[in-house]
């Protein structure tokens, strides 16, 4: 969803044109509060439960859309639920470019869905980010700030099928699957890192 957000890219245009410079880190909150139910689908590791694989998607997919290349080193660590899924987790990200990410995610308390891209000349700022329609980038230099404002939240789900259609159609899509394969290679290695599987 995040990608095709008109709003995301905008904002990869910025960061292509060089105007903030290189990107050296980012970083990605996304807390989501779920009551205490262990018969829920979020805690039942049959149902793909755990907070990587219901918001942690949206987290690392923020994180590829702005990285110059996928990432070649993860470290992580997590917080098990009783059930044995992911309740909270850290997750480090590097690659080849030295372009650093941190992720913050947990299902047991709420925290704010937060992007912040921080290049050598400024810095962009997403708050809502997996449906965003607004931005903020500070200029470091000087400190002023620039809104940028494209497309509309609640449109989310209508982008999403313009695109895929589009895809479809002219088959340009090969770019996002490519994306695509690297946010999935993300999520497989963290997991395996965890042993969730065993």
């Amino acid at each position: 969803m995040i990608w095709q957000m008109p709003l995301f890219k905008e904002l990869k245009k910025v960061i292509s044109s060089n105007s903030l410079g290189p990107v050296k880190m980012i970083q990605v909150n996304f807390g989501s509060f779920k009551e205490y139910d262990v018969n829920n689908r979020f805690f039942n590791p049959d149902l793909a439960g755990g907070a990587l694989l219901d918001i942690g998607v949206y987290a690392v997919s923020f994180a590829r859309w702005f990285m110059a290349s996928k990432p070649n080193t993860i470290l992580t660590t997590m917080t098990p639920f009783e059930t044995g899924v992911d309740e909270s987790s850290g997750i480090l990200l590097q690659n080849k470019e030295m372009e650093i990410v941190t992720i913050s995610l947990t299902m047991r308390a709420k925290q704010p869905k937060r992007g912040l891209v921080a290049c050598e000349n400024g810095y962009i700022e997403i708050y809502n980010f997996p449906r965003a329609d607004k931005a903020t980038i500070t200029y470091t230099s000087d400190g002023h700030t620039q809104e940028i404002t494209c497309g509309e939240s609640g449109l989310a789900l209508n982008y999403e099928i313009r695109d895929m259609e589009e895809y479809v159609s002219s088959l340009n899509g090969q770019t996002n699957l490519e994306y695509i394969q690297d946010v999935m290679d993300v999520l497989t290695r963290v997991q395996e890192s965890w042993k969730v599987h065993e």
